[in-house]
C-alpha cells in the first residue's frame, strides 16, 4: 500500500502512454492491498483525477489521427479506457457496500469515468467498452435509490444527469460524426442533458423517438419500434427519448438564425458557427425521431481501390491519366453490401489516410476503368488492424477544376482547386462543385476544367449548398457561359 501512496504523491508523467500504464499497474496493487473501503474511495479519487488528466491530453491526439488509429496510440487509448471502467466498477462496489462518505459524489465520479471511457472508444471508432452500459445502468439505479440528490449548480457531478448525457451522445450516433463534430455535440449536451426524458412507464405517443434499456443487460438504447421491450421485465426497463432535447435545440438554433448572439443567449459558443448549426439541425432531426434506412441493402462482395481525401483526388485527376499512379496511391477495400445510395466496405490492405465521417473518397473496381466520388458517412474500427466504413455516392466520375472567385474578398484573385461533379441521375439534376471547406469566398466564379481533349473556361455561379462536412462543401453549379 505504501508503494501506491508514494507513487501517487509524485508528479504525473507527461507521456500519456507511460502515465496510463503506471496508473493501471498501481491500481492492480490497490486491488490487492488490505485497506478499508472508506480509505480506498479516497485513494480512488486520486486515480480518478489523474486518469481524467490523461484522457484530456489524449483526446485531441486521437481526434487528429487517421483510422485505424496507429497501434501504439490505440493501445494507450484502450489501456486508458479499461482503467476508467475499472475505476467506475470500484466506485460502484464501494457504493454497494455503503463505504462512500459522500455517495452522490462517488456515483458522479464513477459516471464521469464511464463517459470518458465512452468518448475514448468513440475517438478510435471502437465498439462500446464491454460492461459499460451494465455499469452505467447500475450506477443510475444506485443514484435513484440510495444517493442523495445533488443540488443543481454549475459543475455539480450528478450521476443521473451524466447518464442522460451518455444516452444523448449514444442517440447522436457517433460513428456518423467526425471527432470535431462529436466534441461540439458533447459541449451542447453537457449544458442541456436535463431535457433528455427518462421514465419507467411505457410511452404512449411519439413512439418513433423512444428507446429502452434493461438495467441487467449490457446494451445501449434500443429503438422501441424496432425491438419492443419485454413487458415481463417491468421494473428493470427504462424508457428514454431525446425528442424534448431536439425541441430545445431547435428553439436555440431559431434564436441564433434570427440574429441572436450565443453569448447573450447563454448558449454554447460553437453555435455561432454556421457549419455547427447545420450539423446541429441534422442532429435535431435524429433526436426527434429514430432514423430510418431509405434503401434496402444487398449483399455484394467486390474488390475495389480507394483514393482518400480531396487533395489526393484532385491531384490525380488533374494529371488526367490516373492509370499509372492509381495502384500505388490507393488502398484495397472489399465491398460488403450496397444500396441505391452507397456502399459498406471493409479495409483489406493499404494506407487509409485521414478517414473520418465527412471525408471525400474516390472508388474504382479493381478490373474497371469507371470510378465514383463518394463521402464517408460512418466509420468503425473494432480492432487495431480492421476498419469498416459506409459511403454515400455523390457522382460517377469528376473533373479536376480550377476556380477564381469574382469578389473583393478573393484578394489577389488566387486560384482555388475544385472538383466538378456531373449530374447524378434521379438525385441531382445539375452539376456540382466540390471545394475544400472554407475555400468559397463568394458565389460568382471563373472555372476552368478539362473536358475530353479540350480545356473549358467559363463564368459560373455557385447555387445551393447541398452538403457540408469538415473536409469539403458541395454546391450546385450554374454554368453561365463556357468556351
Amino acid at each position: 500500500m505504501r508503494t501506491v501512496l508514494n507513487w501517487l504523491a509524485q508528479p504525473a508523467d507527461s507521456q500519456v502512454a507511460v502515465e496510463s500504464a503506471a496508473l493501471s499497474a498501481h491500481l492492480d496493487m490497490l486491488d490487492h492491498a488490505n485497506v478499508a473501503q472508506t480509505a480506498r474511495v479516497r485513494i480512488l479519487d486520486i486515480f480518478h483525477d489523474r486518469a481524467r488528466t490523461c484522457a484530456a491530453a489524449l483526446k485531441p491526439e486521437l481526434a487528429a489521427s487517421a483510422l485505424p488509429v496507429e497501434h501504439g496510440m490505440r493501445t494507450t487509448a484502450e489501456t486508458l479506457c479499461l482503467l476508467h471502467m475499472r475505476l467506475a466498477r470500484a466506485y460502484l462496489e464501494a457504493l454497494a457496500e455503503g463505504a462512500a462518505h459522500r455517495p452522490e459524489r462517488t456515483a458522479g465520479h464513477a459516471m464521469v469515468c464511464v463517459l470518458d471511457a465512452y468518448a475514448l472508444n468513440v475517438l478510435i471508432a471502437a465498439d462500446d467498452p464491454p460492461g459499460m452500459w451494465g455499469t452505467a445502468n447500475a450506477l443510475l439505479m444506485h443514484a435513484r435509490t440510495v444517493a442523495a440528490p445533488v443540488a443543481s449548480r454549475p459543475g455539480s457531478v450528478d450521476a443521473e444527469q451524466l447518464y442522460r448525457q451518455l444516452v444523448a451522445l449514444a442517440l447522436a450516433q457517433p460513428p456518423n460524426l467526425a471527432p470535431a463534430d462529436f466534441f461540439r455535440v458533447a459541449e451542447y449536451v453537457r449544458s442541456y442533458s436535463g431535457a433528455v426524458q427518462m421514465q419507467v412507464q411505457p410511452p404512449h405517443r411519439d413512439l418513433d423517438s423512444w428507446f429502452w434499456l434493461d438495467d441487467e443487460i449490457d446494451r445501449g438504447p434500443t429503438a422501441l419500434l424496432r425491438t419492443p421491450a419485454d413487458m415481463e421485465r417491468t421494473g428493470h426497463i427504462l424508457y428514454c427519448s431525446c425528442q424534448r432535447l431536439g425541441q430545445v435545440l431547435g428553439q436555440h438554433l431559431d434564436l441564433i438564425d434570427e440574429g441572436g448572439s450565443a453569448g447573450e443567449l447563454h448558449l454554447p459558443a460553437c453555435l455561432e458557427q454556421l457549419p455547427t448549426r447545420r450539423l446541429m439541425r441534422m442532429l435535431q432531426s435524429r433526436w426527434m425521431s429514430m432514423p430510418r434506412r431509405q434503401q434496402a441493402r444487398r449483399e455484394r462482395v467486390q474488390d475495389v481501390r480507394m483514393l482518400i481525401g480531396f487533395d489526393a483526388i484532385w491531384a490525380l485527376l488533374e494529371r488526367r491519366d490516373a492509370s499509372p499512379d492509381w495502384q500505388n496511391c490507393s488502398s484495397h477495400w472489399i465491398i460488403q453490401n450496397d444500396s441505391a445510395s452507397g456502399f459498406a466496405l471493409s479495409l483489406a490492405s493499404g494506407q487509409t489516410g485521414l478517414v473520418r465521417p465527412g471525408t471525400p473518397v474516390m472508388i474504382k473496381g479493381v478490373d474497371s476503368r469507371k470510378w465514383m466520388i463518394c463521402v464517408v458517412r460512418w466509420a468503425r474500427s473494432g480492432q487495431a488492424d480492421q476498419m469498416e466504413i459506409g459511403v454515400e455516392l455523390l457522382s460517377h466520375g469528376a473533373q479536376a477544376a480550377t476556380v477564381i472567385f469574382s469578389t473583393e474578398r478573393a484578394s489577389g484573385r488566387m486560384s482555388v482547386a475544385a472538383l466538378r461533379l456531373p449530374p447524378l441521375t434521379t438525385r441531382r439534376p445539375q452539376p456540382a462543385l466540390m471545394l475544400q471547406t472554407g475555400a468559397a469566398v463568394g458565389r460568382d466564379i471563373l472555372i476552368a476544367h478539362a473536358a475530353g481533349e479540350r480545356l473549358r473556361l467559363g463564368d459560373a455561379r455557385l447555387s445551393d449548398l447541398t452538403l457540408q462536412t469538415h473536409a469539403f462543401e458541395l454546391f450546385e453549379l450554374e454554368e453561365l457561359m463556357t468556351s
